[in-house]
């Protein structure tokens, strides 16, 4: 009798612990600021000191391997904000940077733990007042030319080469393909 009612408690205790496991999974997963859908993206910009009384619009979500990127603008002002996920499956915030004017460039070190692999990330933002139809960017021998459409809020990317240095120069065009100094 002794021997049923131990397997009955390691049975009990075993479940019991499971249990646990699966709530704080559920708890961790659903209540704390996280950046696994666009609510929780906002939540989380607005956590963070600088962008706490900020109107916040969301451009795009991108995913790269364990990596999230999200541009959005502050304001009206370009940004973007950083995750990286953990072992539970939620992308927790890594760092955010914006900047003014109605273009904006941002560049982004991704390495993606998995695999070790790291790219570097060219990201554009623009608003609704961008009067920049082209840019022209140079990474020391390559020569990236990426088209806008003006007056409109958007993100491009460019995959730059990974090399140890780098020298990058960039050009801006109007919408007649006039330079802009």
């Amino acid at each position: 009798m002794f021997i049923k009612n131990k397997k009955f408690v390691v049975i009990l205790v075993a479940a019991f612990s499971l249990g646990v496991i699966l709530l704080y999974s559920y708890l961790n997963s659903s209540f704390y600021l996280n950046g696994n859908d666009k609510e929780s993206i906002i939540k989380t910009i607005h956590s963070i000191e600088t962008y706490e009384d900020s109107s916040i619009e969301i451009i795009e979500i991108k995913d790269i391997g364990n990596q999230r990127i999200v541009p959005f603008l502050d304001n009206g002002r370009p940004a973007f904000i950083h995750f990286v996920k953990n072992k539970y499956g939620n992308y927790k915030w890594k760092g955010a940077e914006r900047s003014g004017g109605s273009l904006s460039n941002f560049l982004i070190y991704n390495r993606n733990k998995e695999d070790g692999h790291f790219s570097l990330l060219f990201l554009v933002v623009t608003t609704k007042e961008n009067e920049i139809a082209k840019m022209e960017l140079r990474v020391n021998e390559h020569v990236f030319v990426e088209e806008f459409d003006i007056n409109k809020n958007s993100a491009t990317w460019i995959e730059l080469p990974s090399d140890k240095e780098m020298r990058y120069t960039y050009k801006y065009y109007d919408k007649d393909g006039s330079l802009i100094e």
